[in-house]
Protein backbone atom coordinates (compact mmCIF):
# COMPACT_ATOMS: atom_id res chain seq x y z
CA UNK A 1 0.00 0.00 0.00
CA UNK A 2 1.28 3.43 -0.69
CA UNK A 3 2.35 5.57 2.32
CA UNK A 4 -1.36 7.29 3.70
CA UNK A 5 -1.55 7.94 7.10
CA UNK A 6 -3.54 5.07 8.37
CA UNK A 7 -6.13 7.71 9.64
CA UNK A 8 -6.48 8.84 6.85
CA UNK A 9 -8.06 5.57 5.71
CA UNK A 10 -11.52 4.84 6.15
CA UNK A 11 -12.28 0.86 5.55
CA UNK A 12 -14.97 -0.35 3.39
CA UNK A 13 -14.74 -3.81 2.83
CA UNK A 14 -15.95 -7.08 4.09
CA UNK A 15 -13.83 -10.18 5.34
CA UNK A 16 -14.03 -13.11 2.65
CA UNK A 17 -15.31 -15.29 4.92
CA UNK A 18 -18.49 -13.41 5.34
CA UNK A 19 -19.10 -13.45 1.59
CA UNK A 20 -18.63 -17.05 1.23
CA UNK A 21 -21.27 -17.39 3.59
CA UNK A 22 -23.35 -14.77 2.07
CA UNK A 23 -23.13 -16.19 -1.25
CA UNK A 24 -24.24 -19.11 -1.21
CA UNK A 25 -27.88 -19.06 -2.32
CA UNK A 26 -27.11 -16.59 -4.92
CA UNK A 27 -24.61 -18.55 -6.07
CA UNK A 28 -26.75 -21.04 -7.06
CA UNK A 29 -29.38 -19.34 -8.12
CA UNK A 30 -26.78 -17.08 -10.78
CA UNK A 31 -25.00 -20.49 -11.68
CA UNK A 32 -28.75 -21.99 -12.37
CA UNK A 33 -30.77 -18.62 -14.12
CA UNK A 34 -28.15 -18.10 -17.08
CA UNK A 35 -28.59 -22.14 -18.00
CA UNK A 36 -32.40 -21.58 -18.30
CA UNK A 37 -32.76 -19.81 -21.45
CA UNK A 38 -29.95 -22.50 -23.04
CA UNK A 39 -32.51 -25.42 -22.06
CA UNK A 40 -35.41 -23.44 -23.62
CA UNK A 41 -34.04 -23.13 -26.92
CA UNK A 42 -32.24 -26.28 -27.16
CA UNK A 43 -33.44 -28.32 -24.91
CA UNK A 44 -31.96 -30.28 -21.93
CA UNK A 45 -31.03 -33.23 -23.80
CA UNK A 46 -29.11 -31.39 -26.43
CA UNK A 47 -27.47 -29.27 -24.20
CA UNK A 48 -25.59 -31.23 -21.36
CA UNK A 49 -23.91 -34.05 -21.93
CA UNK A 50 -19.93 -35.53 -20.95
CA UNK A 51 -17.74 -34.25 -23.47
CA UNK A 52 -19.39 -30.59 -22.46
CA UNK A 53 -19.35 -30.93 -18.91
CA UNK A 54 -15.14 -31.52 -19.76
CA UNK A 55 -15.08 -28.52 -22.27
CA UNK A 56 -16.79 -26.95 -19.90
CA UNK A 57 -14.19 -27.52 -16.87
CA UNK A 58 -11.48 -26.67 -18.79
CA UNK A 59 -13.14 -23.31 -20.34
CA UNK A 60 -13.90 -22.30 -16.23
CA UNK A 61 -10.31 -22.89 -15.64
CA UNK A 62 -9.35 -20.35 -17.78
CA UNK A 63 -11.95 -17.94 -17.14
CA UNK A 64 -11.17 -18.27 -13.31
CA UNK A 65 -7.61 -16.33 -14.64
CA UNK A 66 -9.15 -14.40 -17.01
CA UNK A 67 -11.52 -13.27 -14.49
CA UNK A 68 -8.58 -12.04 -12.05
CA UNK A 69 -6.81 -10.94 -15.55
CA UNK A 70 -9.79 -8.81 -16.33
CA UNK A 71 -9.66 -7.03 -13.35
CA UNK A 72 -6.49 -5.51 -14.07
CA UNK A 73 -6.81 -4.74 -17.21
CA UNK A 74 -9.76 -2.52 -15.97
CA UNK A 75 -7.95 -1.06 -13.28
CA UNK A 76 -5.35 -0.26 -15.99
CA UNK A 77 -7.73 1.04 -18.11
CA UNK A 78 -10.34 3.13 -16.45
CA UNK A 79 -8.22 3.97 -13.35
CA UNK A 80 -4.99 4.58 -14.54
CA UNK A 81 -3.16 1.84 -12.81
CA UNK A 82 0.43 0.19 -14.00
CA UNK A 83 0.13 -2.64 -14.69
CA UNK A 84 3.34 -3.51 -11.91
CA UNK A 85 1.52 -1.96 -9.22
CA UNK A 86 -1.07 -5.50 -9.88
CA UNK A 87 -0.39 -8.66 -7.87
CA UNK A 88 -2.46 -11.40 -8.53
CA UNK A 89 -2.49 -14.45 -6.08
CA UNK A 90 -5.17 -16.92 -4.04
CA UNK A 91 -6.19 -16.45 -0.53
CA UNK A 92 -6.11 -19.76 0.56
CA UNK A 93 -7.98 -19.76 3.42
CA UNK A 94 -11.65 -19.64 1.43
CA UNK A 95 -9.49 -20.37 -2.14
CA UNK A 96 -10.05 -17.41 -3.45
CA UNK A 97 -8.04 -16.38 -6.61
CA UNK A 98 -7.39 -12.34 -6.79
CA UNK A 99 -5.99 -9.19 -8.17
CA UNK A 100 -4.59 -6.73 -6.14
CA UNK A 101 -4.02 -2.88 -6.59
CA UNK A 102 -1.15 -1.86 -4.58
CA UNK A 103 -2.09 1.78 -5.46
CA UNK A 104 -4.85 4.12 -4.88
CA UNK A 105 -6.83 4.81 -7.68
CA UNK A 106 -10.26 6.49 -8.32
CA UNK A 107 -13.28 5.13 -6.76
CA UNK A 108 -15.00 4.60 -10.71
CA UNK A 109 -12.41 3.14 -12.35
CA UNK A 110 -12.47 0.98 -9.41
CA UNK A 111 -15.74 -0.31 -9.79
CA UNK A 112 -15.56 -0.72 -13.27
CA UNK A 113 -12.39 -3.02 -13.18
CA UNK A 114 -14.60 -5.12 -10.32
CA UNK A 115 -17.67 -5.71 -12.24
CA UNK A 116 -15.84 -6.10 -15.73
CA UNK A 117 -15.15 -9.58 -15.65
CA UNK A 118 -19.13 -10.86 -14.83
CA UNK A 119 -19.91 -9.09 -18.04
CA UNK A 120 -16.53 -10.40 -20.17
CA UNK A 121 -16.08 -14.04 -18.11
CA UNK A 122 -19.75 -14.60 -17.37
CA UNK A 123 -22.40 -12.99 -19.49
CA UNK A 124 -20.77 -12.57 -22.68
CA UNK A 125 -19.61 -16.77 -22.61
CA UNK A 126 -23.25 -17.46 -21.24
CA UNK A 127 -24.89 -15.49 -24.23
CA UNK A 128 -22.75 -16.74 -27.04
CA UNK A 129 -23.03 -20.38 -25.75
CA UNK A 130 -26.58 -19.90 -25.98
CA UNK A 131 -26.39 -17.83 -29.23
CA UNK A 132 -24.56 -20.87 -30.93
CA UNK A 133 -25.29 -23.93 -28.56
CA UNK A 134 -22.21 -24.27 -27.15
CA UNK A 135 -23.60 -25.66 -23.96
CA UNK A 136 -19.85 -26.29 -22.30
CA UNK A 137 -19.74 -22.31 -23.00
CA UNK A 138 -23.19 -21.59 -21.48
CA UNK A 139 -22.30 -23.61 -19.17
CA UNK A 140 -18.77 -22.22 -17.76
CA UNK A 141 -19.90 -18.84 -18.55
CA UNK A 142 -23.06 -19.55 -15.62
CA UNK A 143 -20.51 -20.95 -13.37
CA UNK A 144 -18.02 -17.54 -13.61
CA UNK A 145 -21.47 -15.51 -13.57
CA UNK A 146 -21.82 -17.69 -9.77
CA UNK A 147 -18.24 -16.71 -9.71
CA UNK A 148 -18.76 -12.75 -9.56
CA UNK A 149 -20.96 -12.54 -6.52
CA UNK A 150 -17.72 -11.13 -4.07
CA UNK A 151 -17.75 -9.15 -6.89
CA UNK A 152 -21.26 -7.64 -6.81
CA UNK A 153 -21.09 -7.87 -2.69
CA UNK A 154 -17.61 -5.18 -3.22
CA UNK A 155 -20.20 -3.26 -5.47
CA UNK A 156 -22.98 -2.96 -3.10
CA UNK A 157 -20.52 -2.17 -0.36
CA UNK A 158 -18.94 0.83 -1.65
CA UNK A 159 -21.77 2.15 -3.33
CA UNK A 160 -22.23 5.42 -1.50
CA UNK A 161 -18.12 6.48 -2.16
CA UNK A 162 -18.33 9.35 -4.71
CA UNK A 163 -16.68 8.33 -8.06
CA UNK A 164 -13.51 10.89 -8.17
CA UNK A 165 -12.98 9.66 -4.61
CA UNK A 166 -9.61 8.00 -4.10
CA UNK A 167 -9.42 4.17 -2.56
CA UNK A 168 -7.01 1.81 -2.19
CA UNK A 169 -8.47 -2.19 -2.93
CA UNK A 170 -7.87 -3.50 0.80
CA UNK A 171 -5.03 -6.31 0.84
CA UNK A 172 -7.33 -9.12 2.89
CA UNK A 173 -11.03 -8.38 2.42
CA UNK A 174 -13.46 -7.93 -0.32
CA UNK A 175 -13.51 -3.98 -0.74
CA UNK A 176 -11.40 -1.13 -0.03
CA UNK A 177 -10.12 1.79 2.09
CA UNK A 178 -11.19 5.35 1.09
CA UNK A 179 -8.26 7.96 1.45
CA UNK A 180 -10.31 10.62 3.72
CA UNK A 181 -9.10 14.11 2.81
Amino acid sequence: MQNYDPSKLRDVSVPLNTIVAKALVPSIVLTIVPLIPHVLIWGFRAAFNVRDYLLGFVAVVLLVVAHEAVHALGWILFAGIAPKDIRFGIAWKTLSPYAHSMVAMPAGGYRVGVVLPLIVTGILPVVIGTGLNMAWLTIAGAILVSGAVGDLFVLQVIKAIPATALVIDHPENAGCYVVEP
